[in-house]
């Protein structure tokens, strides 16, 4: 009976041992933060009523760069839809109430952007393989600098601004593939 007892704590260790050591091995290279308007990497806004019908609006954006680098052995990631690597910035409190602050609402929470005329957008790499690295991109519309009644809301201050981009880091950056949390980095860590 002993040594059944045994062999049954044995096995329950090395499981819970090997489900432990299942998680990805993931580091943050880089990150980076600064406040951009440019076609090429925001898109834009196309105006489809009025006088100015067929102009396009260049959004202000708060655009964060990441590497990530997979340093376990075992590929990080599906090349399916909603199966691959995704990324999420999570505010702490300081953040969120400066974002509330300068833009109005929190930037970081997708449902409120409704009505603002502007959004948010990313670029990822789904899968990363042993040893490789990723480019990451997020960013977070700010405004645009013309009135327009398509998109009503304009971009703060540049003060307002500055002061957006000094806690931008106070955050969270959080890995997940299908909604499960891989990874999560402290982004205060990392500043300069």
């Amino acid at each position: 009976m002993r040594k059944c007892f045994l062999f049954i704590s044995l096995f329950f260790v090395l499981f819970f041992l090997s489900a432990c050591s299942s998680n990805p091995s993931l580091e943050l290279v880089d990150a980076n933060v600064d406040i951009v308007k440019d076609k090429s990497l925001l898109g834009s806004i196309g105006i489809t009523e009025g006088e100015r019908k067929g102009d396009e609006l260049i959004p202000t954006a708060l655009f964060y760069e990441f590497t990530i680098k997979n340093t376990g052995n075992k590929t990080v990631g599906i090349e399916e839809v909603d199966k691959g690597i995704e990324l999420k910035i999570e505010p702490k409190d300081k953040l969120k109430s400066v974002s509330e602050d300068v833009i109005g609402f929190n930037i970081y929470n997708p449902d409120d952007y409704d009505g603002s005329g502007v959004g948010f957008g990313h670029s990822f790499l789904s899968v990363l393989k042993p040893d490789e690295k990723g480019e990451y991109t997020l960013n977070y519309d700010l405004g645009v600098s013309e009135e327009n009644s398509q998109v009503p809301l304009l971009v703060p201050s540049k003060e307002k601004l500055d002061e957006l981009r000094e806690y931008a880091f106070d955050a969270f950056l959080i890995v997940t593939i299908e909604n499960q949390e891989i990874a999560r980095f402290d982004l205060n860590k990392l500043k300069n």
